[in-house]
């Protein structure tokens, strides 16, 4: 039971900073130039979402909590009971790992070659069996997200530093 009460407190907590962090995206730098595409979209749009996912999962830890409560069947109670997939804690730790790499990459080798090492390799860790998929993936996607913001937003992105700096160059 607390084990239940402390997803519930985890998801409110989450919604409220969520949305506390939507407000907060207000004070930062606007720009003529950009004017609805500004920096406070983005933050706002993933702030947004996550806001709405943690208050629907919170709606479904409150009603779990109610019928447990009342002795009513619960989705734990009437779901066969699974064991965790094999090196789950271990891809886990990798993921969050590889997460925090990224972040610091990002500012010395630039986001084009950050980002597709980054998805590679977090492809790699997914139990997915189709490789031509995991292949793919990363460069056509960092690709298109590199001409998104490049050219379609014309919002420039971390180009790294030295070697990575030059290479960034001349790639856009």
């Amino acid at each position: 039971m607390i084990y239940k009460l402390s997803e519930v407190v985890v998801f409110a907590v989450m919604t409220i900073a969520s949305v506390a962090l939507w407000f907060t995206a207000e004070a930062l730098p606007v720009s003529k130039r950009y004017a609805q595409v500004d920096s406070d979209l983005w933050p706002k749009l993933v702030f947004g979402a996550l806001a709405l996912c943690c208050a629907v999962h919170l709606a479904q830890k409150v009603a779990s909590l109610r019928l447990a409560s009342s002795g009513g069947p619960t989705p734990e109670k009437t779901a066969l009971k699974s064991a965790m997939p094999e090196g789950y804690y271990l891809r886990l730790t990798m993921t969050a790992s590889l997460i925090i790499v990224y972040f610091f990459a990002l500012q010395y080798v630039g986001f084009l070659l950050a980002t597709l090492v980054f998805l590679w390799a977090g492809a790699w860790l997914m139990p997915y069996r189709n490789n031509v998929a995991k292949i793919a993936f990363a460069p056509i996607f960092t690709l298109f997200l590199a001409a998104f913001f490049n050219y379609g937003l014309s919002l420039s992105l971390p180009r790294g530093t030295g070697i990575f700096y030059d290479l960034s160059q001349a790639l856009f």
